[in-house]
């Protein structure tokens, strides 16, 4: 007998886990700041950062550099998760995005950044 049950994975794009100096400059106006990026697919990403949790409001666009050089600008995504790592004297945490439309521009240069810049996939979970 034939299953009626699809299956779809919980990730609709394969993740990439990021290379040293990768970083993703989190556009806040004035007090922005560049974090690591942790991994990376063509539906967005995860990064880590020290301070105080980030303000979901405030964060609307991100642009990724490898070391200072800009790869992909103005980015339009969505929060989708901001949480503490460790309990430290200084709070560690992990922020993960996901990117909204891009133009086909944008997209081509997503793509080169993950070509470049990423150093091996990350186990499919």
């Amino acid at each position: 007998m034939e299953s009626r049950v699809q299956y779809s994975p919980v990730r609709s794009y394969q993740r990439f886990k990021a290379a040293d100096r990768a970083l993703v400059l989190v556009n806040q106006g004035p007090e922005s700041l560049p974090y690591h990026i942790v991994d990376i697919s063509e539906g967005g990403l995860s990064f880590r950062y020290l301070g105080q949790k980030l303000r979901r409001s405030e964060v609307k666009k991100v642009s990724l550099y490898h070391d200072n050089k800009l790869i992909v600008d103005d980015i339009p995504i969505k929060t989708i998760s901001d949480y503490r790592l460790r309990d430290n004297m200084v709070p560690v945490r992990r922020g993960s995005i996901r990117f909204k439309e891009l133009d086909s521009e944008q997209l081509s240069q997503l793509e080169t950044f993950i070509q470049r810049f990423t150093e091996a996939p990350l186990p499919v979970i």
